[in-house]
């Protein structure tokens, strides 16, 4: 999670960490940005005292001092990119990709698991259920998947759900992320319900709940399913906005989360408060769908709202992420850096977080990826339905077959969680 596009300000030191003779320094160009990530880190780091010594001169950019830098006891997070990505996917909701999710079934084949409708590949009908059978004629495996689709074009070999085998070459594209990837309200004996599905917590994902939240306003939604699967977080403040859409009638002024930095940043140490929204429902319990991808904000809300209301997990154990980063660089313009460590952790009204090894589902169920969203036919959303409505619903095809494996990726690719 992140407190939003927050540019802490970094100066320049006067005098290094370590002794180098300026021609080792000019051999490498970074050596200004690394020596600015060591002074961030042992600074804003919540496990700066666990910084190992290192020598500045060894690593040829930040991005390998990072690795160097981290606890791996617990940090699997912190990262370095630069200005224009970070700003294009929290600001904008823009990165360059391809526009999907994807992920392996129990028999290793490979699946659409999501779709962005500005995706490069929507043109030719490819939507979730669809099999990737190859990538430029090469099977795809969890090990390569990563390889195949790094480069800039790509020629995918589909089969479809009427097991048609479509061939498309495409190339990348700066895609715009629609993060509400679909909401609809079910009619049952108890009641409305409403049921989205959100794909991560960026700047514009406040204005697609707030459109969302109204629908379900207008139709008297009087139970929630709030689909988490893919969501691997964002801003704080956005997943707090939609936190206040779901208990604000109930947890008005309450607190969701506290932040907790290490000794040397404990005056940023503050209250996250839920607010009534324009469009909160009226709820005194809600369902989510979880998988291993559903972290950070996405935990954060969960955890959050434990105090106040009745949670259902339905699904598997979430990520394991109770801890947030800030966004850190210099503010000059030639200075394009931005580091991205764990600099703080939140913990609910009650004291409670560290949930490192994930939050339990209530209700285990895999995720149905040869089925749209929506269907309630799906395994995730078939069980979260039936638990709310008493009423059976069918089973999944996956029901049985064990979890889903979704390929990993690290830095802000993990925090985009698309390819």
């Amino acid at each position: 999670m992140k407190k939003a596009f927050f540019l802490i300000t970094l100066v320049s030191i006067s005098a290094g960490f370590i002794s180098c003779n300026k021609k080792e320094i000019n051999s490498n160009p970074n050596f200004y940005a690394n020596e600015q990530l060591l002074l961030a880190m042992k600074e804003y780091y919540l496990w700066y005292d666990k910084i190992p010594d290192v020598s500045l001169i060894k690593y040829e950019s930040p991005v390998e001092l990072m690795d160097a830098l981290t606890y791996k006891e617990l940090d699997r997070w912190s990262y370095v990119t630069t200005k224009q990505e970070i700003e294009a996917y929290y600001t904008n909701a823009e990165y360059t990709g391809y526009g999907i999710g994807m992920g392996f079934d129990s028999e290793e084949n490979l699946w659409i698991t999501f779709i962005f409708d500005d995706s490069p590949l929507k043109e030719f009908g490819v939507n979730r259920g669809w099999k990737i059978a190859r990538i430029d004629n090469k099977i795809v495996t969890y090990d390569n998947a990563n390889n195949l689709l790094a480069q800039n074009s790509a020629t995918f070999t589909f089969i479809t759900p009427n097991n048609e085998e479509v061939t498309v070459n495409t190339s990348k594209k700066v895609v715009k992320m629609n993060t509400v990837l679909i909401d609809t309200v079910y009619s049952t004996a108890t009641g409305n319900v409403g049921y989205f599905v959100l794909k991560g917590f960026v700047t514009p994902t406040a204005a697609e709940l707030d459109s969302t939240f109204k629908k379900f306003k207008e139709k008297n939604v009087k139970e929630l399913i709030v689909d988490l699967r893919y969501n691997g977080g964002g801003e704080v403040q956005t997943a707090t906005h939609l936190a206040s859409l779901i208990a604000g009638s109930i947890a008005n002024g309450k607190t969701l989360g506290t932040y907790v930095h290490n000794d040397k940043q404990a005056d940023r140490n503050s209250d996250i408060k839920i607010e009534l929204a324009d469009y909160s429902l009226d709820l005194s319990r809600v369902v989510y769908i979880t998988t291993a991808n559903s972290a950070s904000a996405s935990e954060l809300i969960i955890n959050g709202l434990f105090p106040f209301m009745d949670i259902t997990l339905v699904g598997s154990d979430t990520h394991g992420k109770p801890v947030g980063m800030y966004t850190l660089s210099n503010d000059s313009e030639s200075f394009n850096w931005v580091f991205v460590p764990i600099c703080f952790k939140i913990v609910n009204a009650n004291g409670e977080g560290d949930y490192y090894n994930g939050i339990p589902a209530n209700i285990p169920a895999n995720d149905g990826i040869n089925y749209p969203f929506g269907d309630l036919q799906e395994a995730s959303l078939g069980k979260a339905m039936e638990f709310l409505t008493g009423e059976s619903a069918s089973k999944s095809a996956f029901s049985t077959q064990g979890e889903i494996k979704y390929p990993a990726q690290k830095g802000l690719r993990s925090d985009i969680g698309a390819w």
